[in-house]
């Protein structure tokens, strides 16, 4: 796929002025710990899900509904992805079994605990992962709709001291969310202890999570009255947001994720540059009729006077890839 009009040179120099910011969908970090895609319809056949056309929200919908407890569905789920790791783990014959069975016997680890502080992942010094690539990085904040933090983990690993908070989109969560979480007003993000930004909750909070389709209606209608007020949503995430170059990894243009941020933080953002989604190749999505319209829509789409993205399209880790080469050369 062409990628022509993504200005590298212009990137990397943002960069440099500490005017890029990333924002890193779920699909990403799903995508990083389980290769190959597939961990949402597993989930959804282990649940009985009835349809046969499946999403996250569609499936946390269905199982808030049917149990009648929005947070029972959150936990299983967190559940499931903790157990589906574990299990990918054991066929890796270079894992120590005895460590991972402690680890399996630990209770009360939320996912990021489990995967990233016990488990290593993702691994210092592993370049082929697109979190610790992303990580290296002179960028200040990071924005991102997982609730996993593992991209803490990434920027760990290269000793960078990252501070986690989480936007509380709903009533009273502000008060569930860990104290140590919390935003913070006079917090100042610097390359060297950068903001990660979770606009959709945290795992250590099952509660805070934005997994269903009610929760993303909810969290449509808080992060546009909070955007537009002063105080709620810290001053370094809104001037992310609306003057640097964003860099939209991983989002489809179907999904939940991306179409509520577009909608509510991102359009009409007048002073924010023109910025760059990063969009998975159309040859690799099995639904994709006819490439070439469905090429030209998300392209038409996002080129919009109240968007203004331009499309790469390929896998995140050759972007970053590309970015670095370009960051580099101009002496990043």
């Amino acid at each position: 796929m062409p990628n022509s009009e993504i200005s590298w040179s212009y990137i990397a120099d943002q960069i440099t002025r500490k005017r890029c910011t990333p924002l890193v969908s779920n699909q990403l970090i799903l995508g990083a710990l389980f290769p190959g895609g597939g961990v949402v319809a597993e989930w959804a056949r282990d649940s009985q899900y009835p349809l046969s056309e499946s999403s996250l929200p569609l499936v946390a919908q269905y199982l808030s509904v049917t149990y009648r407890d929005p947070y029972r569905a959150k936990s299983e789920y967190l559940q499931f992805l903790k157990q589906r790791y574990l299990a990918a783990l054991e066929q890796d014959p270079a894992v120590d079994r005895i460590f991972l069975e402690q680890v399996r016997r630990e209770r009360g680890l939320s996912v990021s605990q489990l995967v990233g502080d016990r488990l290593g992942y993702p691994a210092r010094g592993d370049l082929e992962n697109p979190l610790n690539l992303l990580a290296a990085f002179d960028m200040p904040v990071f924005l991102t709709t997982s609730p996993h933090l593992l991209l803490e983990t990434a920027l760990r690993n290269l000793d960078k001291r990252p501070r986690t908070e989480a936007y509380a989109w709903h009533a009273g969560l502000e008060e569930l969310i860990p104290v140590d979480y919390r935003s913070d007003p006079g917090y100042q993000p610097t390359v060297a202890a950068p903001l990660v930004y979770h606009l959709h909750g945290l795992d250590e909070c099952p509660e805070s999570l934005v997994l269903t389709e009610d929760d993303h209606l909810d969290f449509l209608s808080s992060v546009l009255r909070d955007f537009r007020e002063i105080g709620t949503i810290p001053n370094a995430v809104r001037n992310a947001i609306s003057s640097t170059i964003l860099l939209m990894i991983g989002y489809s243009t179907q999904s939940w994720e991306m179409r509520v941020i577009l909608q509510e933080l991102i359009r009409d953002q007048p002073r924010r540059p023109r910025s760059v989604a990063i969009q998975l190749d159309p040859l690799e999505m099995a639904a994709i009729r006819d490439l070439a319209r469905f090429q030209d829509y998300v392209q038409m789409y996002l080129a919009q006077d109240k968007y203004r993205f331009d499309i790469f399209w390929g896998d995140p880790l050759t972007f970053l890839r590309q970015l670095w080469e370009a960051w580099q050369g101009g002496g990043g």
